[in-house]
């Protein structure tokens, strides 16, 4: 076959065409990913989170049957979701009341959260792409079609920074942390014209006492729980860049919060630490006047900052902690975090242990870790400070 354009000749041998190129899909989708963080090692696995956008241009509904992670290079697939593990990984922003996730309308979005994990000794291919299967439909002037590939993208090398430990001592349950499910992991927000998720790889640490227990006593006063007024210490050296204070705290028994819950309020109490490189680090919900830095001030690594609370969009004393790639809580894409030491004391089977009288006490045995990432639920004991004082 010879082609003419502006006066260079190309030989295109027609073998070498793909079908996909010879009959250009025609279903009217657009797929997209928007951001690539880092893997991030957690229990004996690599992972890599990030979301697949699948936008209908068309005006007929498209149904969802599968999609696929492809190795870029070799065409391997590396994972498959459909059916009911398909639907428990999309989301429909801006749609309620739907009775099935992988139905998308014309002209609206699904957002697929996808974990591709494995042993980190076998790595991540270096770029992937996607193919994403819908029930079969005849475009107009076009053979029935099904397929979809596209959205290729480039896996990130970027070591994932070791940081120190935010807290200190035993018992503190990592809840809401690494998982493809949890509450933080779907909260993909429109904040400044742009669809981002700060809290990606978010934490939630709160603390059970050696009698089991997250709390004793009247649970509507904070002191009463454990973790309330924990030091809270700078997990690197870095730059104290913005501190919010004066918010009051919550009552953890109440219906309504102490102030009205908006973009400026959600974090309550909170410290962002700048760390260098585009990485700021969050420290949200603390108590108020705790804070033992300044503004503009340079902390060391295990320097106390502040004190465990319970302000801003909080049920519970606890401290929430994200790194991001801007200093906003929000208007920023979430980035991976791994301590560098931390011991595993076990999992709790759900958090409903913590407040529904059961407990949960830890047995003899630690798993050391090093490097990673605490998962979702997982109770784990950090190294104390040197001898230094916290105030």
């Amino acid at each position: 076959m010879l082609l003419r354009i502006s006066a260079l000749y190309l030989i295109v041998p027609f073998t070498v065409l793909t079908a996909q190129q010879v009959h250009p899909a025609g279903i009217p989708v657009d797929l997209s990913v928007p951001f690539v963080p880092p893997g991030v090692d957690a229990e004996g696995q690599r992972h890599l989170l990030y979301e697949l956008h699948i936008t209908n241009f068309g005006s007929a509904e498209l149904s969802l049957a599968r999609i696929e992670i492809l190795d870029d290079r070799t065409s391997a697939v590396l994972a498959s979701y459909d059916g009911e593990e398909l639907k428990g990984l999309l989301a429909r922003p801006g749609s309620s009341g739907l009775t099935d996730r992988r139905v998308i309308a014309g002209g609206l979005r699904a957002v697929a959260f996808l974990d591709l994990h494995g042993p980190p000794s076998s790595g991540l291919p270096m770029r992937l792409r996607h193919r994403v299967t819908f029930l079969p439909i005849t475009p107009p002037n076009g053979p029935l079609q099904s397929i979809v590939e596209g959205a290729r993208i480039r896996v990130p090398r970027d070591e994932v920074l070791a940081l120190g430990a935010p807290l200190e001592g035993a018992g503190w349950v990592a809840s809401h942390a690494l998982s493809n499910s949890s509450s933080h992991r779907r909260s993909l927000l429109a904040i400044d014209g742009r669809a981002r998720i700060a809290q990606r790889f978010a934490i939630d640490f709160t603390r059970i006492g050696e009698d089991g227990h997250v709390f004793r006593g009247d649970p509507a006063k904070n002191e009463n729980w454990t973790p309330y007024g924990a030091s809270v210490l700078a997990v690197a050296d870095g730059r104290v860049v913005e501190i919010q204070d004066g918010i009051p705290e919550n009552d953890p028994t109440a219906e309504t919060k102490a102030v009205p819950i908006t973009l400026t309020s959600v974090a309550g109490n909170y410290l962002i630490l700048d760390l260098g490189d585009g990485r700021f680090a969050l420290y949200a919900h603390l108590k108020p006047g705790s804070f033992a830095v300044r503004q503009g001030a340079r902390v060391r690594r295990g320097q106390h900052l502040a004190r465990l609370g319970n302000s801003g969009q909080s049920d519970a004393p606890h401290l929430h902690i994200h790194i991001m790639d801007a200093p906003s809580p929000l208007a920023a894409e979430g980035l991976p975090l791994a301590f560098e030491r931390f011991d595993v004391e076990g999992h709790l089977p759900s958090l409903k242990v913590l407040v529904d009288g059961t407990g949960w006490r830890a047995t003899d045995r630690k798993t050391p870790r090093r490097r990673e990432m605490p998962v979702e639920n997982a109770v784990l004991t950090f190294p104390e400070r040197a001898s230094q004082s916290p105030d």
